[in-house]
């Protein structure tokens, strides 16, 4: 199975974040931030669709020997009967694939926004303290003159 791909949820992501920087907000509203879930988790499935179509993955032989081919494995074992193996290329795992890759592009979002806005609301309120430490310092050496 092709490894599910995450380069167009953290575009999605960098781009929702570039928007709120750009904004000057350090809040985003949820409904927005579950439309640019639901869009990056839209938009890697049907990247990992496209994966999935353009290179199916590779199945092997149960059976020693023998060579092994993009969807299906045939090989004549008894002689005269043939035998076709489709092992991890069956019906589901392409729709197992593509939902995995719907989750794995919501959560994606989710996790690099929230952190960063965690991060932002961290370094404000750190900020904010750091400001009025130096605001204390300024009226010591006011008072001090």
């Amino acid at each position: 199975m092709p490894t599910t791909p995450l380069v167009i949820p953290l575009i999605v992501a960098s781009l929702l974040l570039g928007s709120l920087l750009a904004s000057g907000k350090r809040k985003i509203s949820k409904r927005r931030l579950l439309a640019a879930s639901l869009l990056g988790g839209l938009l890697n499935a049907a990247n990992a669709y496209a994966v999935y179509t353009l290179f199916p993955p590779t199945t092997f032989s149960r059976f020693g020997g023998g060579s092994f081919a993009g969807g299906t494995f045939a090989g004549n074992f008894t002689g005269s009967s043939t035998f076709q193996f489709r092992g991890a290329a069956g019906a589901n795992s392409e729709s197992s694939f593509v939902i995995l890759s719907f989750i794995t592009g919501v959560l994606i979002v989710l996790a690099v926004v929230g952190i960063a806005l965690l991060y932002a609301r961290r370094k404000a309120g750190r900020g904010e303290e750091e400001a009025e430490g130096t605001e204390k310092e300024e009226l010591e050496e006011q008072e001090e003159i």
